[in-house]
């Protein structure tokens, strides 16, 4: 058992303290023992986790899961409670003593054939995840060694469909994939140990850097605003309370999207659902920063989503351009500016494959009101 555990650990370790595979509290690993799975637990980052980061599961319930019939509608309440069901279940999955939350892609991890199983959401493999061509270019450069998954519901839904892939592909005689890619989300790999997991994700690495036409150039960096900051301090402690924290970052990449709303459309949507967890549903894009101009902007958003935008997109036409982004608490906008950051990678890398193809405004809804990455978002945010 040590030596597997030890594999386990020190790919989490790798993978997760290295921002080009795995961003904020995204990514997780198993491995399967017998008749248990260990598999990283919520609120344990990748990059620092140990043994007691991982959630111990009986592969019997979890395999009973599929014997059970859940809500099967598309609407909001046959969705809430078939995502409550299947959580209720998989908590009572748990080996008896085990008090960790299991990550919510745990029956996924459990009926993948590899006996070490790494998630991982990297940026490079985003721009092909999230590129128009993406399916296509999968399948020329990777051909029966690799499944593509459209867009789908996470957790219970996601793990049927790859459930039924897999059974296809077996059914076809075709062997295991090497890779399983996730459209607008990442990437699925193994092998019996930790060396076969490197070669695979090197393998993937080399190949797509081989298609890649541009490279990120410079990200933006915090300045100072150049406006009223009293004005910013009020508006947006209005919306987020007395935790506010905010800065103003401009230059870079971000300068191509801070042109015009059309310009900007690529941000004003989301690609991941990392995206929206970390720095919300999409930015706004205004061209003024006079007081009842923002406010309108943010009750119009709010309006919609249910909460404020974390990024503010700002070209006023006289100098100041830029993104102004707020989260509640110092580490809320750490994670946000990352995501920012690594959105604007990410659509780099989709000229590549394409060009950026957003999440549709359904699926993006889903993840606002799923209570597992509310959790996530909230562990996240300390």
């Amino acid at each position: 058992m040590a030596s597997n555990m030890n594999d386990l650990i020190k790919l989490s370790r790798e993978y997760g303290s290295d921002p080009g595979w795995v961003v904020a509290g995204g990514g997780n690993t198993s491995w399967k023992d017998g008749d248990v799975l260990y598999v990283k637990a919520s609120g344990y980052p990748l990059a620092t986790i140990g043994e007691d980061g991982f959630a111990r599961m009986d592969r019997r319930k979890l395999a009973a899961i599929w014997e059970t019939a859940y809500p099967e509608g598309d609407d909001a309440a046959d969705v809430a409670e078939r995502e409550r069901l299947v959580l209720q279940d998989m908590m009572n999955a748990r080996i008896p003593g085990e008090e960790r939350r299991p990550s919510v892609e745990t029956l996924l991890h459990d009926l993948l054939p590899w006996p070490l199983v790494v998630h991982l959401h990297p940026t490079l493999v985003n721009g092909l995840t999230c590129g128009v061509d993406g399916p296509q270019k999968a399948k020329e450069l990777f051909g029966n060694d690799a499944v593509w998954i459209p867009v789908t519901d996470p957790g219970y839904i996601l793990a049927k469909v790859i459930k039924e892939s897999l059974e296809d592909r077996t059914s076809r005689g075709l062997s295991i994939p090497d890779y399983i890619f996730l459209a607008n989300h990442g990437v699925f790999a193994g092998g019996d140990d930790a060396e076969e997991v490197r070669q695979n994700y090197e393998r993937l690495q080399k190949k797509l850097t081989g298609q890649i036409v541009r490279k990120p150039g410079d990200m933006p960096k915090e300045t100072l605003f150049l406006r009223e900051k009293s004005l910013v301090d009020e508006i947006a402690g209005e919306f987020f309370g007395g935790e506010i924290s905010w800065k103003f970052i401009t230059g870079g990449e971000l300068d191509r999207f801070t042109t015009s709303t059309e310009g900007a459309s690529a941000l004003l949507g989301c690609l991941t659902p990392d995206h929206i967890v970390y720095a919300g549903p999409g930015a706004v894009y205004v061209d003024s920063v006079d007081a009842d101009r923002l406010k309108h902007t943010l009750e119009e958003y709010v309006e919609v989503w249910g909460k404020p935008p974390n990024v503010i997109l700002i070209n006023d036409g006289k100098g100041l351009q830029g993104a102004l982004v707020m989260a509640r608490g110092e580490k809320s906008l750490e994670n946000a500016v990352l995501l920012l950051e690594n959105a604007l990678e990410v659509c780099v890398y989709t000229e590549s494959f394409g060009g950026p193809l957003l999440l549709e405004e359904r699926f993006i809804r889903f993840i606002v009101n799923w209570e597992v990455e509310n959790y996530r978002s909230a562990l996240a945010s300390g």
